[in-house]
């Protein structure tokens, strides 16, 4: 086991517990992931963040299977996320989906299900219920629908804990205003540059927890995400004293910002290096005047604008998500 073992954790309104470091797994496949799993799980990571749609959720079931087979870990002592994509937003969809993801991770039950966009796209293939939808084309959808799929799938046992993702405030009071098991958890694109305060206060208010995705600034996003207005956060000047200050990296300081304000963060990476780097920052406090310099940092760049869902009825990119 890694020196920098996680043993921080979030307490989610129904009791368990979610580690606050989480190994990110978009963009990571086939033997790429294989090999980021299992040296995260040496290293001490005990939360691994997947989507139905990353298509990696068999290569991270082999790794966690033979991990808890060698006696390494067992099976409780780690906490699975994954998603429902936007073509399966129907209630028999969800259930198809989170029993291929169950089978496809190989285990008896999922700690967390989310909704993983609140853009419903016509599911074209019945046969091959990962299909992606080549059309694009959009459908209005009531989520209070997807959402009694997934209180189905707590109520049976196999998923702990249910929450949504990239949801605007509306969209999750949607969710409160029929559901009977609440959200336990929102995660959002959150970093020094796009602080979601708005979205920070009405979860904190409501016992619904926060993860942060792309929580140093997504540098390795696709270059369909890529805009002339996104200033590269890890250049920022403003964290490089910070960073000396600490004796860490500026990535260290931007993931220790966060946890010290309640969120969860999963950031990527493949490098043994990194991943280490990425638990070791439980050991420092920001100061009440660094935070302040980081409060000064917010200018609300998004990284992933999602501009391929201009247009559908439950996108609008001027509200925070």
């Amino acid at each position: 086991m890694g020196v920098n073992f996680c043993n921080k954790f979030i307490k989610l309104y129904n009791g368990h517990l979610l580690p606050s470091v989480g190994l990110g797994t978009y963009q990571l496949v086939g033997d790429g992931v294989r090999e980021a799993v299992d040296k995260a799980i040496w290293l001490g990571y005990r939360h691994i963040d997947t989507a139905h749609s990353y298509n990696n959720e068999s290569e991270i079931g082999e790794i966690i299977k033979a991990r808890i087979e060698s006696g390494s870990v067992k099976r409780e002592d780690i906490f699975l996320t994954t998603k429902v994509p936007d073509v399966l937003h129907a209630p028999s969809d969800v259930l198809e989906g989170v029993e291929e993801s169950r089978a496809k991770l190989k285990t008896k039950y999922l700690d967390l299900v989310l909704i993983h966009h609140p853009w419903t796209l016509r599911n074209e293939s019945k046969a091959d219920i990962m299909h992606t939808n080549s059309k694009g084309e959009f459908i209005h959808f009531n989520l209070q629908k997807t959402w009694r799929s997934l209180e189905t799938c707590v109520k049976e046992g196999t998923v702990k804990s249910i929450g949504l993702s990239n949801f605007t405030i509306g969209q999750i009071q949607n969710i409160l205003d029929g559901c009977s098991i609440m959200p336990a958890n929102l995660q959002l694109e959150c970093h020094a540059y796009l602080q979601q305060r708005s979205l920070y206060n009405f979860c904190e208010a409501r016992g619904i927890t926060l993860t942060a995705y792309s929580p140093i600034g997504a540098p390795g996003r696709p270059e369909r995400h890529r805009f002339s207005d996104q200033s590269v956060l890890l250049d920022d000047p403003a964290l490089d004293s910070i960073a000396r200050a600490h004796g860490k990296t500026k990535a260290q300081i931007l993931l220790g910002w966060l946890i010290q304000k309640g969120f969860c963060v999963v950031p990527k990476s493949k490098s043994e290096k990194r991943l280490a780097e990425n638990l070791d920052i439980f050991n420092f406090d920001l100061s009440k005047s660094e935070l302040a310099q980081f409060k000064a940092l917010d200018r609300g760049t998004r990284y992933f604008k999602f501009k391929n869902m201009t247009g559908h009825p439950e996108f609008n990119p001027t509200e925070d998500f």
